[in-house]
């Protein structure tokens, strides 16, 4: 996964709620109301605009996530193809 797409986003939305609570804070609203004003502001503002970062974020995202499912699948395969394997040598002398 490229970090630097996660951490543009992250800056992104971070600028997108902290912008609006500043320029609200400044002109003497009531602070939880401000906050949560910008961070609605915030909400719409990356639903809008970051669709095309969000988008790459939740690709890699993906890619990393699958990356690491078939991985794992092909270790526990493996363990399991060895545990079979080791049963049946156990199994094979004995009957013989």
């Amino acid at each position: 996964m490229k970090k630097s797409t996660w951490i543009w986003f992250s800056l992104m939305r971070l600028a997108a709620f902290a912008i609006p609570l500043v320029i609200m804070l400044l002109l003497g609203m009531i602070p939880w109301l401000a906050a949560l004003l910008a961070a609605i502001i915030g909400l719409c503002v990356s639903y809008i605009f970051f669709a095309r970062t969000r988008n790459a974020l939740s690709q890699s995202l993906y890619e990393n996530r699958k990356t690491k499912r078939i991985s794992t699948q092909q270790a526990d395969e493996a363990a399991e193809d060895e545990a079979v394997d080791n049963s049946l040598a156990k199994e094979t002398p004995g009957n013989a």
